[in-house]
């Protein structure tokens, strides 16, 4: 029972997070297409400096990084609590921090277009 609490758990941790990727992926493409059918432009081809929606290649979700800071914990916690916790903590705070940011920023576009 132990074997399936210490690799079960972060294995369905990963397998959310990537389902959940996944999964907004899709819905972005169908929402793309639906504004393609319909003759309108996406918001990232507005621009027309070529940053659109390769723009966030290379870039970390804050979420996947939260969540891989949480299984490596997890995973270490198996080995007692200690030091090399660290190794989990700091890109969990990496990622609470990376979700903080995000949504203080679309708090104030939202706050921009309101005035």
């Amino acid at each position: 029972m132990d074997v399936v609490a210490v690799f079960g758990f972060p294995f369905l941790v990963a397998i959310c997070a990537i389902a959940y990727a996944a999964f907004r992926q899709y819905l972005k493409h169908k929402e793309r297409m639906a504004m393609i059918e319909k003759g309108l432009v996406p918001p990232d081809w507005e621009r027309g400096d070529g940053a659109g929606a390769d723009s966030r290649i290379g870039q970390a979700s804050p979420i996947t990084v939260t969540l891989v800071g949480v299984a490596i914990t997890l995973g270490l916690l198996t080995l007692g609590v200690g030091p090399w916790l660290i190794a989990g903590l700091v890109p969990t705070a990496i990622g609470c921090a990376m979700l903080i940011h995000q949504m203080l920023k679309e708090s104030k576009n939202k706050e921009g277009k309101e005035q």
